[in-house]
């Protein structure tokens, strides 16, 4: 199967989003490291060296101006106080990332109703993370993550 001239595997996509969430972390002095391939559920470790507050980011990608994004089983999403999801999308008219932020039980009880929805109507289940459908509640997210940082 031949690929799009302007297309990328699904794996340099993911890629260029944890650098991107890595080097906007980077620039608003905070330390972000990416973790290896196979580290189950987290993408990148940040710690706020003026606070020692740290956290965990699992960083989800699409080379497509997506209103949503697959993750794993609730049961296998990444949880807890300190972990967060970042919702990374490519906007290929503005040449740009843009990202959304949301706490990880956020997240798991979203993906939950979703698993539940899809199981009660007997459909295939597929776990995925939905944009707000309201721009207001977009930008919300979006600003969250423009102002992000660890939490104490």
């Amino acid at each position: 199967m031949v690929k799009k001239r302007n297309s990328l595997s699904n794996d340099l996509v993911r890629v260029a989003g944890v650098h991107y969430v890595v080097s906007q972390l980077s620039m608003r002095g905070l330390i972000a490291m990416p973790t290896i391939r196979n580290t189950s559920g987290i993408d990148i470790l940040v710690t706020d060296p003026s606070t020692n507050a740290s956290a965990n980011l699992q960083v989800k990608s699409s080379q497509n101006t997506v209103t949503f994004w697959p993750t794993s089983m609730p049961d296998r999403c990444l949880r807890g106080k300190n972990c967060f999801y970042v919702f990374v999308r490519y906007l290929p008219k503005e040449k740009k990332f843009q990202a959304f932020l949301q706490d990880s039980e956020k997240v798991v009880k979203r993906v939950t109703k979703i698993v539940r929805y899809h199981k009660q109507k007997g459909r295939k289940v597929f776990p995925d993370w939905p944009l707000p459908k309201y721009l207001g509640s977009q930008r919300k997210l979006e600003e969250k993550w423009n102002n992000w940082r660890p939490p104490l």
